[in-house]
C-alpha cells in the first residue's frame, strides 16, 4: 500500500466473527506494519461501530461491525543542512531539547523548504551527532507562531520510547496562554471531540460528529481588563488543541487570527504591542518525562514579545 503524507481513514465491514487481536488482524488486512498499527491504536485512531478502541489486544470483531481506522502520516523528514542559531537547552547522546522562537517553522513543507527548525537540526546533528545523513526524530511539534520547548530524538530507540510516552500521555507539558476576555471558571477541564472544522479546513473544531478525544486542563493565573493569563496542561496532544479548546470556551488565544482571538482593544499602547508581536500568545513552558530510568524536566522563560505584553498588562492592572 502506498504511503501518504497526510492522514486518511479506511472504512470497512466485518463479514464474519473474528477472534484475533486488532494488532494482528489489521496488518494483514491493511498491509501496514504491526508497530504502525499499534501506534495508531494508541493514538485513538481505531473505532468499531463508532466506539474508540484503546487496546491493541482488542479481539471481539463481530459480523456486521463497522470499522474505521485512521492512518497518521509517517514522519518523513528530508531537509538540507542549514546553519542557524538554535537555543538548545539540553543535549545528550539520545535527545536534545530546543527552545523554539515564535515565527520559526518546525518542519519543511510547501513554501517552507529552507529556514525551518529541521534544516537547522540537520546541520547541528551532522556536526555534533551521528552523521551527516542523520534526520532528527521529531517526536512532537508546535505551531510556527507558538514558542517554547520541543524534544528531538537522536536515535531510533529514543524516538520510539518518547513517541510511546506521547501516545500514552505519559509526559508533562505545560503551556502559558493569554486568552481573550475573562474566563468564567478559575480552573476547569475541557474534554471534547477533535476534528477538522467542516467549514474551514485550516481549523479544528469540537463540533464534529466523529473525531478523537481531546482533553485540556487550565488554571487562571492573572486577570486583566482585556484578557486572562492561564496555565494549560495537556492530557492529549491534538493539532491546535489549546487554540481550538480556548476558542471553544469563547476565549480564543489573544492575537490568534485563525480562531478569532482579539488583536485590537481600546488601549492604544496595548494594540501597538499586539501588532508588534503579530502572533498567537501561546508558549510551551515546561516539558518533563522519564526515560532510560532517569527523570528530566525543562522550563522556558516567556519570549520578549509575550513578556512585554504581560508586563504592560500588569502595570495597568496594578499588578
Amino acid at each position: 500500500m502506498k504511503e501518504e503524507s497526510i492522514s486518511y481513514s479506511i472504512l470497512f465491514s466485518i463479514y464474519s466473527d473474528i477472534n484475533e487481536r486488532a494488532d494482528k488482524l489489521l496488518p494483514e488486512l491493511l498491509l501496514f506494519s504491526r508497530s504502525r498499527i499499534q501506534k495508531n491504536i494508541l493514538n485513538e485512531n481505531l473505532s468499531v461501530n463508532g466506539r474508540i478502541i484503546l487496546k491493541s489486544s482488542f479481539s471481539k470483531f463481530k459480523k456486521g461491525d463497522e470499522v474505521e481506522f485512521e492512518i497518521d502520516p509517517l514522519e518523513q523528514i528530508s531537509a538540507e543542512p542549514e546553519k542557524m542559531e538554535l537555543d538548545i537547552v539540553f543535549e545528550n547522546e539520545d535527545f536534545l531539547i530546543v527552545d523554539k522562537p515564535p515565527g520559526l517553522v518546525v518542519h519543511p513543507g510547501a513554501g517552507n523548504y529552507r529556514g525551518t527548525l529541521v534544516n537547522g537540526l540537520v546541520y547541528h546533528l551532522g556536526k555534533n551527532g551521528p552523521g551527516k545523513d542523520f534526520r532528527p526524530g521529531l517526536v512532537h511539534r508546535i505551531d510556527k507562531d507558538t514558542s517554547g520547548l520541543l524534544v528531538v530524538a537522536k536515535n531510533e530507540k529514543t524516538f520510539e520510547e518518547l513517541q510511546q510516552k506521547f501516545l500514552k500521555h505519559d509526559i508533562e507539558r505545560e503551556y502559558i496562554a493569554l486568552v481573550s476576555g475573562k474566563m468564567k471558571k478559575i480552573e476547569d477541564t475541557i474534554e471534547t471531540w477533535h476534528g477538522r472544522d467542516p467549514f474551514n479546513r485550516l481549523r479544528f473544531s469540537a463540533k464534529v460528529k466523529k473525531g478523537r478525544k481531546a482533553v485540556t486542563h487550565y488554571r487562571v493565573t492573572a486577570e486583566y481588563p482585556h484578557a486572562t493569563l492561564v496555565k494549560v496542561t495537556l492530557e492529549t496532544g491534538r493539532t491546535h488543541q489549546i487554540r481550538m479548546h480556548m476558542a471553544h470556551t469563547g476565549h480564543p488565544v489573544v492575537n490568534d487570527a485563525l480562531y478569532g482571538g482579539i488583536s485590537k482593544t481600546s488601549d492604544v499602547k496595548l494594540n501597538k504591542l499586539l501588532k508588534t508581536s503579530g502572533r498567537q500568545l501561546l508558549h510551551a513552558k515546561k516539558l518533563g518525562f522519564n526515560i532510560s530510568g532517569e527523570h528530566y524536566s525543562f522550563s522556558s522563560e516567556l519570549p520578549g514579545d509575550f513578556l512585554s505584553i504581560i508586563s504592560y498588562l500588569d502595570n495597568i492592572s496594578g499588578g
